[in-house]
């Protein structure tokens, strides 16, 4: 009797192994890759139990890992948990202010929303400035309401909100943080970095049963794209109690690596909050099992260039060059608290990912990276340079002499560039993420959806890889910077594995690996390159079993 529980032949098996071999055939048993090969040589091995499927010219590729994927926050964005405020739902203020009122009319509590972005909302653009508690107020006078900024860096509260808050003209900037304020000194609503925490900490938490409900919904829509395994880099004591509750029940759908955090909503992360959980958490990288594990931890280092706040060497438009959001008065000692804290994870044995998108903040990240490695060499930590946006050539070979990984987010590029061109120069416009330099100097790049900053849909980031085109105006965005396609299908499947130290057991399809599969019905390889973005998903297999399928 065969022991094959699942076969597909006739396609283009996508091994992705060192040699990039393509193969006609698989067979699954249990929940490992049992064999490889030609339809002559794997067919045989069915037996009256086995699923055969014909892929009929389709593509099975070794399960899509997005490698940066807040998957909680992915679910409590989106109705019924959150506003919508997305371009895929709104495009006025008017629309805002409609949900809004609606959303008061049905409640008493605070009202939360997701998504909203200047270079969407026409009316912000025509007046040259940013939301204000004045354009929602109206709409719910008596409710507070918090709408998160697409980017998770901002935030825009009604004045309800800010009374809740306490915050006035006289409520002072917190570190790593800036109330947007009017001519006058009163608070806009718009809150920047570190100040969101001001006003989110206020806000009641979902419930844990909502928490986990909206947990399984994004489980439940990333799998008909194809994706088997996440990291969620944020995830807190009560989300990682979440997740460890849906493992115990069954429900997890993908595979979890986690990164804890233990100050978000603030970005800021205060070395004695890192110390004191260093002291009681008793773990370290690598706890857990195949669906459920420990990655590591998440640190932030600075903002965002559409916000002004990456930590950049030259100015921006507005002549100010970001900061790094670690505790200090100044430079030096934010990034002396950075480098302790890099420092103290890495000597717990903690993988340390940080987000880093100036020029600058790249620089002091690595530099701190390599001091800890060096003062303690642990091979295996695999250090994680979060967006990796505009690291100098000198920090790129530093990269790669230790290791440490690049995780960008093309998604985000081909989202952002086009309102981002003018808020930096040209030449940083076009540098940015400089994913084939990384790759030529040796540095691992996973790429990710960072869901959801944006929509988790990797084949749209594939396509950004391999023609950095952006998202409204198909400008190209540092066409020296574009990779092949088996490199740019790579970034979503062996450097993710890679960078969870998982390399063997997954993110390529060999005997004995774990059998997760993407499998599409067209053949990727011979797609023209504009129409990546489109290729269909039709089966997704996780662990063995067939968790979704669209034939």
């Amino acid at each position: 009797m065969s022991d094959i529980d699942l076969l597909f032949h006739s396609g283009y098996i996508t091994t992705l192994d060192r040699a990039g071999t393509v193969t006609e055939a698989v067979a699954v048993s249990g929940n490992r890759i049992h064999a490889l090969g030609t339809n002559e040589e794997i067919l045989p091995l069915a037996g009256g139990g086995t699923r055969t499927v014909d892929l009929a010219g389709g593509t099975v590729l070794p399960g899509i890992n997005d490698s940066h994927l807040h998957l909680q926050f992915f679910g409590l964005s989106r109705p019924p948990f959150s506003l919508d405020l997305s371009d895929r739902a709104v495009s006025s203020l008017a629309e805002i202010r409609d949900q809004v009122a609606a959303t008061a009319g049905a409640t008493s509590g605070w009202i939360r929303g997701w998504g909203w972005t200047e270079s969407h909302l026409a009316e912000l653009a025509a007046r040259g400035s940013g939301p204000t508690r004045a354009d929602l107020d109206p709409a719910s006078p008596d409710h507070p309401v918090l709408l998160t900024h697409f980017s998770g860096h901002a935030a825009w509260a009604n004045s309800r909100a800010l009374e809740h808050a306490g915050i006035t003209a006289s409520t002072p900037d917190p570190g790593g943080g800036r109330i947007v304020r009017d001519a006058e000194g009163e608070p806009t609503g718009e809150l920047h970095e570190a100040a969101v925490a001001l006003v989110a900490d206020r806000m009641p938490e979902p419930a844990a049963a909502e928490r986990r409900e909206a947990t399984v919904a994004a489980m439940r829509d990333l799998l008909p794209l194809g994706v088997t395994s996440v990291t969620d880099p944020i995830v807190t004591p009560p989300m990682l109690r979440d997740y460890l509750a849906l493992h115990r029940a069954g429900e997890l759908r993908t595979r979890v690596t986690t990164l804890l955090n233990w100050t978000w909503p603030s970005v800021t992360t205060p070395v004695e909050v890192a110390t004191e959980a260093m002291r009681y958490t008793g773990a370290s990288s690598g706890l857990g099992d195949d669906w459920l594990r420990i990655g590591g931890c998440k640190l932030f280092a600075d903002g965002i260039p559409a916000l002004r706040s990456a930590w950049m060497s030259q100015p921006y438009d507005d002549g100010c060059c970001g900061s790094l959001v670690t505790e200090g008065g100044d430079d030096t000692e934010r990034q002396a608290a950075l480098a302790t804290l890099i420092e103290t994870l890495h000597r717990h044995r903690f993988q340390v990912q940080v987000h880093t998108t100036g020029d600058r903040a790249c620089e002091a990240v690595v530099d701190a990276f390599a001091a800890a490695a060096e003062a303690d060499p642990w091979p295996e930590a695999r250090h994680v340079l979060i967006h990796a946006n505009l690291p100098s050539e000198r920090a790129i070979k530093l990269m790669a002499a230790h290791g440490f990984v690049a995780n960008t987010q093309a998604l985000i590029k081909w989202q952002v560039s086009d309102a981002l061109r003018g808020i930096v120069d040209e030449t940083t416009w076009h540098r940015n993420m400089p994913v084939r330099s990384l790759l030529d100097a040796g540095v691992v790049v996973a790429d990710s959806s960072d869901a959801p900053i944006t929509y988790p849909d990797w084949r749209q980031g594939v396509e950004t890889l391999v023609l950095r085109r952006t998202r409204h105006a198909g400008e190209v965005s540092g066409a020296d910077q574009r990779i092949s396609r088996e490199q740019a299908l790579r970034a979503w499947t062996n450097a993710p594995a890679y960078q969870e130290g998982r390399e063997r057991a997954k993110g390529h399809l060999a005997p004995g690996a774990l059998a997760d599969l993407t499998v599409l019905a067209e053949n990727i390889h011979a797609v023209p390159d504009e129409e990546l973005h489109a290729v269909t998903p039709v089966m997704t297999v996780v662990d063995g079993q067939v968790a979704w399928e669209g034939w």
